[in-house]
């Protein structure tokens, strides 16, 4: 798919991911192939079919959203807010506090954050974080 090269992507323009724009949870930018076509899709895609026939995970939708999350309230940070503790992890559980994104999403809506040249894809565990703050790393497939 890639034919052994990076992949140029262009990020513009924002969205959200539930039906209200006055009670929004996650706010993403756009990300879509800088020349046109749909080979970051086809291979989100792809990789997803082979973690479902392998039975890592189960398909939950026909395609894999390409966005580059923005906000998301489950991750705000309230230090005064007494959070219960999520029995299955032992984390604290925050609930989401929605927001009206409907002025951001009009300012915002073509904004061009830029390009990027994709090397490889990462594979992260959910849910955990290593020594930098980011998802623990389960592998990395390179382009070239």
């Amino acid at each position: 798919i890639t034919e052994g090269k990076p992949l140029t992507v262009e990020i513009k323009g924002i969205e959200y991911m539930n039906d209200d724009p006055a009670m929004v949870d996650v706010l993403y930018a756009k990300v879509h192939m800088k020349d046109g076509s749909n080979r970051l899709q086809l291979l989100a895609d792809r990789l997803v079919d082979q973690f479902v026939t392998s039975g890592l995970m189960r398909r939950e939708w026909d395609r894999v959203k390409l966005h580059a999350t923005v906000m998301n309230t489950v991750f705000r940070n309230d230090p005064s807010a007494e959070e219960p503790n999520n029995r299955a992890t032992g984390k604290p559980f925050k609930e989401r506090e929605s927001f009206d994104g409907r002025t951001i999403l009009k300012l915002f809506e073509n904004f061009e954050f830029g390009e990027v040249q994709l090397n490889s894809v990462c594979l992260s565990q959910r849910f955990s974080t290593d020594q930098s703050g980011y998802y623990a790393s389960s592998g990395q497939l390179n382009f070239s």
